[in-house]
């Protein structure tokens, strides 16, 4: 609501300009205080929004890892069925690397022809010389 404005101060005495001024005062703080919570809850929504983001790339990032994983280990049984190291590229090079040293495996692969393994503690599978995985349980 709208109030009315002075046009003529000087026909008002000093206590009706006092308690203009304290009304006005008093709406302006109130206005503030209003926009203030407004601000608050939206930077509490922006900070969940934030969470769910950093959560969602947290998990497509896991998602990518365990793909080159499997990439690398589908890349490895084709390298051991005959496929020629020279078909590689850097990258598919790098993964199967990653591979090797977490499997613990070190892999002759000059023709595709021998695979040996040198199992690491705790790991529970073993490549023989065929380059078959056997389950050590």
């Amino acid at each position: 609501m709208a109030t009315k404005r002075l046009r003529d101060s000087a026909n008002y005495n000093e206590n009706v300009r006092n308690s203009i001024l304290d009304k006005r005062v008093t709406s302006l703080f109130k206005k503030a205080e209003e926009l203030s919570i407004v601000l608050s809850k939206l930077v509490t929504h922006e900070d969940y929004l934030q969470k769910k983001v950093d959560k969602k790339e947290e998990q497509i990032s896991k998602l990518e890892k365990l793909n080159e994983a499997k990439e690398m280990e589908i890349l490895f049984n084709q390298l051991v069925e005959g496929k020629s190291i020279d078909e590689l590229d850097a990258r598919e090079m790098k993964g199967l690397l990653k591979l090797f040293a977490q499997k613990g495996t070190i892999a002759t692969l000059g023709d595709g022809s021998s695979v040996e393994s040198a199992q690491k503690e705790g790991n529970g599978v073993n490549v023989e010389d065929d380059g078959h995985f056997k389950d050590l349980d």
